[in-house]
């Protein structure tokens, strides 16, 4: 059975809805991130970096929620959220996951938590706009790749969508959230739709706005 380490509204948002997507037995470990448990001493022998996701697959332990995501379809081919390995969807369903979560949720990180890297008030402010600035340039450029989709990679629903969606509501709080680009919004209307996604959020006790 696997076991994930998680918190509500995190990049644990992916696994999670893996794992209702597959319907296969698992158990939720919630990490309590204002307590400071990711910091404890148990929690950093399961993970050392500290971090949330943490996934315990039998005697291995994964991070990296797009690592965890990638994992879990390969592990489910029978699902079909990750395309043929040696194909060209394959070789853009890698692209996109990695720009998502090395571009996008990057971006992410500098806007809440403008404070990891600058103890300058001033200097925090302008890293918040630049993140905003990116973010907008990443949902255009995310919306053009989508086009009419349905889907991230056409007509093949992924590990892509899933991620993508949890970014997206990530950019609730930001003065332009990423569904005012329509394609974006489309996209994630559909995978929220889906009862997979639906029973995440009831889990993790979250909203979409």
């Amino acid at each position: 059975m696997y076991t994930l380490f998680w918190a509500p509204g995190t990049a644990a948002i992916a696994p999670h809805v893996l794992f209702e997507e597959f319907g296969v037995p698992h158990r939720l470990v919630r990490v309590d991130l204002a307590a400071k448990e990711h910091h404890r001493p148990e929690y950093l022998k399961i993970n050392p970096k500290g971090r949330v996701p943490a996934l315990v697959d039998g005697e291995t332990v994964l991070t990296e929620a797009a690592a965890i995501g990638m994992h879990l379809a390969d592990r489910h081919p029978e699902a079909g959220l990750a395309p043929p390995v040696g194909t060209i969807e394959r070789a853009r369903y890698y692209q996109w996951l990695t720009y998502l979560t090395n571009t996008v949720q990057e971006a992410f990180i500098c806007w809440y938590h403008p404070d990891w890297y600058l103890a300058d008030a001033a200097m925090q402010a302008a890293l918040k706009k630049n993140a905003e600035e990116r973010l907008d340039k990443s949902w255009a450029l995310i919306g053009e790749a989508v086009g009419d989709g349905p889907w991230f990679l056409g007509q093949r629903y992924t590990v892509c969508d899933v991620y993508l969606t949890m970014l997206v509501r990530w950019s609730r709080n930001l003065p332009s959230p990423a569904w005012n680009q329509a394609a974006v919004g489309r996209l994630a209307d559909r995978v929220r739709a889906r009862p997979a996604w639906q029973r995440m959020m009831a889990a993790q006790g979250i909203v979409w706005r």
